[in-house]
């Protein structure tokens, strides 16, 4: 769990706007203010991994009217912290980051759409439409926000490389680098260290 001295919201605020800006996302001010939310409500309140994505869906297609609209954002919600936060743990239970983006991303539009029908939803209804369409950069965003929130040690250095291997990920690849490590390709496709 973070620490919770201070202000949390202010310092979720901040780290997230350079993770956006770097991320070169388009976000309007409502919501990076429901990410900021999200970010600090799961800081105060850790996310439960224990129910599957899949799960999750089945019950908001199952509930109805504002229901609906709330279990398809908790979905949303939790796919894109989880995917943000736990990466690694959900490469371990063999559940691949585009699974989880598609659920994610898929909530998010779902809710995006209902929420014409919900007078207190419709105002979010543009952030769930942001959420929806910009999912991968904003759980790319969550990651860097956990990198801040982290200490590096060894073993995070070689989980960091172990995603790159699988990923090569430029942004991944400059985090390398950035702790001294600097991963390289030969033309044929093999690694140099």
């Amino acid at each position: 769990m973070i620490e919770m001295s201070g202000n949390v919201r202010g310092w979720f605020h901040e780290r997230l706007q350079s993770a956006i800006d770097r991320q070169r996302t388009p976000t309007s001010e409502a919501t990076e203010m429901y990410l900021v939310e999200l970010l600090a409500r799961y800081a105060e309140t850790p996310v439960s991994l224990a129910q599957p994505l899949a799960l999750m869906l089945a019950e908001a297609a199952e509930a109805a009217g504002p229901e609906r609209i709330r279990r398809l954002r908790e979905l949303g919600d939790t796919a894109l912290y989880v995917l943000g936060f736990f990466e690694d743990h959900l490469d371990r239970r063999g559940i691949t980051r585009d699974y989880v983006v598609t659920m994610g991303g898929r909530a998010y539009a779902r809710a995006e759409a209902l929420s014409v029908f919900s007078p207190r939803e419709s105002v979010r209804r543009d952030v769930y439409g942001e959420l929806a369409d910009g999912f991968e950069g904003y759980a790319e965003a969550f990651d860097e926000v956990r990198e801040s929130t982290v200490l590096r040690t060894p073993q995070d250095i070689v989980r960091l490389y172990e995603k790159w291997k699988r990923t090569r990920s430029p942004r991944v690849a400059a985090r390398l680098r950035s702790e001294g490590v600097f991963p390289t390709i030969e033309a044929d496709g093999e690694l140099l260290h």
